[in-house]
């Protein structure tokens, strides 16, 4: 894409990553045999596992946005198939963190990691100027689904 691209080819260019987004993910979900959210709790579990966090179900559920009742069963079924692990807190009895477990790093983290460095190559051939645009506009991107996600109107005026 040359450096005066058309809004369209933009727009294009957002719905063919979204396609593609949604054909890896479908396709991961299929070799993993998991639901949408299954995997966005792996997905979520594994990134702050990596980054040294641990997660009480809580996070999970405002994380998906979804019922402690919810989270509680989607916890469940992971813990049933061995991709989770229910842990006692170190410093908090009463509380229980979420940890993946290696069957959960081994099918999920790896298609992941690999579509992440792929990602990250993409980025560090940008310089300075054109990640700082790339983030405003997934900024912008983000704000316009959550603004339509939690719009009670039946009808949506741009801002």
């Amino acid at each position: 894409m040359s450096a005066s691209a058309s809004t369209d080819q933009v727009l294009d260019a957002l719905a063919r990553f979204r396609a593609s987004d949604t054909r890896m993910h479908q396709r991961v979900r299929e070799n993993t045999a998991l639901g949408e959210n299954e995997l966005r709790i792996l997905q979520f579990l594994l990134r702050r596992h990596r980054d040294g966090a641990v997660v009480k179900p809580s996070e999970i559920s405002r994380f998906l946005t979804i019922s402690s009742a919810s989270t509680t069963a989607l916890l469940d079924r992971l813990e049933r198939q061995g991709r989770v692990e229910r842990v006692s807190h170190p410093t908090d009895r009463r509380s229980i963190l979420i940890a993946p477990t290696e069957r959960a790093t081994t099918e999920v983290a790896d298609l992941v990691d690999a579509f992440e460095e792929r990602v990250s190559a993409a980025i560090a051939g940008l310089d300075d100027r054109g990640r700082g645009a790339v983030l405003a506009f997934l900024d912008g991107v983000a704000e316009a689904a959550d603004d339509i996600s939690t719009s009670t109107r039946r009808s949506i005026t741009p801002a």
